[in-house]
């Protein structure tokens, strides 16, 4: 059984250090200047341990240094960060609120060691998607991350539901469909609203240095949400299908390939 995988998140009060910005992405292919925003991560303790309550800490800044804290609202929310451990098999979707001075603060229980992927999914006032990308090492025991082997198309089978996903394209893109039922295959109806809308599909290569926020398309099926995905490029990729069922969100991981 594949099941889907979080930790603890709370906001909290942060006093601590900062580390330097790792990497940029883009946000499904928007083609933004990853070097006009920056994002700075740090950490209390400085060198966290899994299974230990640590304070992160993200700030965003501009090119000139200033800090970024006026945001559009994209599906309900001004901020999403997902956190992904190396591996890819670890995962968690949140939302912390930025404060005036671009900075967000999170109380977080890592459940392993590892390094630890944090991709920040804004839009700046008056601008287009950008998604950045840091890295935090926690230590402690660790146990390895499944091969990402692709097993989709094909079902996938979770605590809470059946998916039965396919993948196929669709004039330069892919479609993404999930067929949802319960576990006794009885077609899923009741998915209610999940931040505005009926799924959000998160989507990153293998090395974790490409990253997709889609969201779904119109399919005309109660049971089945579609996403349209624009990959960056033939590979695998990993992808975690949320969806919420009275009033839990349920999260669906996949493993593709893309040619």
């Amino acid at each position: 059984m594949r099941r889907s995988l979080s930790f603890l998140l709370s906001l909290l009060f942060f006093s601590g250090w900062s580390a330097s910005l790792f990497a940029a992405t883009d946000h499904a292919a928007h083609g933004v200047d990853p070097g006009a925003f920056h994002l700075t991560l740090g950490a209390n303790p400085e060198s966290p341990q899994a299974g230990e309550s640590t304070e992160v800490t993200l700030k965003l800044t501009d090119a000139y240094g200033a800090p970024v804290s006026d945001f559009e609202i994209v599906h309900e929310k001004r901020l999403h960060l997902i956190i992904v451990r190396e591996g890819l098999d670890k995962f968690t979707h949140v939302h912390p609120e930025p404060g005036p001075e671009g900075t967000m603060v999170t109380s977080m229980t890592f459940p392993e060691g590892g390094t630890y992927y944090f991709y920040a999914d804004f839009t700046p006032r008056g601008g287009s998607a950008v998604t950045l990308r840091a890295e935090l090492r926690v230590e402690g025991a660790a146990s390895p991350a499944p091969p990402l082997n692709p097993y989709v198309p094909g079902v996938v089978q979770t605590d809470e539901l059946l998916a039965d996903v396919a993948v196929s394209p669709v004039q330069g893109l892919h479609r993404v469909r999930f067929g949802l039922k319960d576990l006794s295959e009885v077609p899923v109806t009741d998915l209610q609203p999940y931040l505005g809308a009926m799924g959000h599909l998160v989507i990153l290569s293998s090395d974790g240095q490409s990253y997709v926020h889609a969201h779904p398309a119109d399919d005309g099926d109660p049971s089945t949400v579609a996403f349209d995905v624009v990959f960056p490029g033939p590979g695998i990729y990993k992808g975690w299908g949320e969806f919420q069922r009275g009033g839990a969100v349920l999260v669906v991981p996949v493993v593709m390939q893309i040619n």
